[in-house]
């Protein structure tokens, strides 16, 4: 079909508008990217900005987050503050400066004593694999059970070892520094999320000395310790001793009739609710009689996606009356998904196990994000409170806590154990 002339112009002329805007954009966003990218951050800023930042950020926060409620106890505001500006104080250089790196670490700690996890310090470095430097442990570390274990080594006898001091200081004590940094409601969210993150905090926190070697004890499974010395790492080499999150993921075993869905965060999109709702219908299409929702590695979301999850679960188990749910939790549950295993017990959806969730059903969420004017750091600060009942203080108990010991037979096949309560065959 031939176009008439008019046609035509109005046609290029669109092609020409919608050109110009894709450039205008591309500018735009590009050029934003470039001026908020690691290689502009100001390396340092004046006592006086310095000061200023400090006080902006409390400021901020103090407006921000709400109040506590009857008969809590906040943060003592003016006490963290007179901290921040000592520390700030004493960093200063010879020119009276102090860098953006240890404002950074200052006001982590400082938007850490809030107790939750959405009032935080969101700035870190470029991260430079290739540095030479050596400042990291020759192992990564994962939190479980309550303790710290030694997940990947360089030297294969320490692989799975339970890590019980780093030259001659438990464990907990010697990765402080890092911990009372983190934000997060419970010591176990906040030893969790230092796992997670162990790249940055091992170094952020300066940890490892550079040109000390580091004195390790850890037991082993059959309860034997084990005493090794061992040079620190690079980044390149921590690395791959580093796991790789996958994406969120589900799998669903026709065969068994088991239907699993990973959750690694409860973000209230419009992809989350088409993807989690796309996995529910087709775990009713495929028959599923077993529902296995795995919120161990879920530290961060919404309410609202919690709700819906909870809405999904009990439109699942109504159109399925057989079916039998379960709930997968532990110290790495933050408090949307703590309070979507409380609402699931609440509901008698199924049975949770695991460990005690990380977050707590009633927390701060709602974060607004701010950025500090002189140091461009940037933060956020929760601005909405979400109750729960004072009958269920601090985290979630599973109904089956999850030990080694209990998976054992099934050679910690966690699929296999759950398939063997529910006497569905495990194919």
């Amino acid at each position: 079909m031939q176009l008439s002339q008019t046609t035509s112009r109005k046609l290029a002329a669109a092609r020409d508008l919608l050109a110009v805007a894709a450039f205008c954009a591309a500018v735009f966003y590009g050029g934003r990217a470039f001026i908020n990218s690691p290689y502009l951050q100001k390396e340092r800023v004046t006592q006086r900005e310095a000061a200023a930042d400090i006080e902006t950020f409390f400021r901020l926060a103090a407006e921000t987050r709400p109040a506590p409620a009857a008969g809590e106890t906040g943060p003592d505001l003016r006490a963290l503050k007179a901290a921040a500006h000592a520390e700030a104080e004493a960093r200063l250089d010879e020119f009276k400066r102090v860098t953006v790196r240890d404002l950074a670490f200052i006001l982590y700690r400082a938007a850490a004593a809030f107790g939750e996890s959405e009032t935080r310090l969101l700035w870190q470095p470029r991260r430079k694999y290739r540095d030479p430097e050596l400042k990291f442990p020759p192992f990564t570390a994962e939190y479980r059970e309550g303790k710290f274990f030694i997940r990947r080594a360089a030297d294969p006898a320490l692989t799975g070892a339970e890590l019980l001091q780093i030259n001659g200081v438990a464990s907990k004590d010697y990765i402080r520094p890092a911990l009372e940094r983190i934000s997060g409601e419970t010591p176990a969210l906040r030893a969790w999320l230092f796992c997670r993150d162990q790249a940055f905090w091992w170094e952020f926190a300066a940890l490892v000395a550079a040109d000390k070697p580091l004195e390790i004890k850890a037991r082993t499974g059959p309860g034997k310790t084990l005493a090794r010395r061992a040079a620190p790492v690079t980044a390149g080499e921590f690395r791959r001793l580093s796991d790789r999150h996958a994406p969120q993921h589900k799998m669903i075993y026709s065969q068994s009739k088991l239907a699993w869905l990973q959750v690694y965060d409860l973000e209230a999109s419009r992809n989350a609710r088409r993807f989690n709702e796309f996995f529910f219908g087709e775990a009713r299409t495929k028959g599923a009689q077993v529902l296995v929702l795995d919120l161990r590695e879920a530290a961060v979301g919404e309410r609202k996606e919690a709700d819906r999850l909870a809405a999904l679960i009990t439109g699942f188990r109504s159109g399925t009356p057989a079916a039998k749910a379960f709930l997968l939790i532990g110290p790495g549950t933050g408090p949307a998904a703590a309070y979507l295993a409380a609402r699931f017990r609440e509901l008698g959806a199924g049975e949770i196990l695991g460990g005690e969730t990380g977050g707590t059903p009633a927390y701060f969420g709602d974060p607004e994000t701010f950025t500090l004017p002189a140091s461009g750091l940037k933060f956020s600060v929760a601005s909405r409170r979400y109750p729960y009942p004072v009958s269920r203080p601090g985290g979630v108990p599973p109904d089956t806590v999850l030990t080694a010991e209990l998976l054992r037979p099934f050679k910690g096949d966690l699929k296999a154990y759950i398939m063997k309560r529910t006497g569905v065959s495990a194919k």
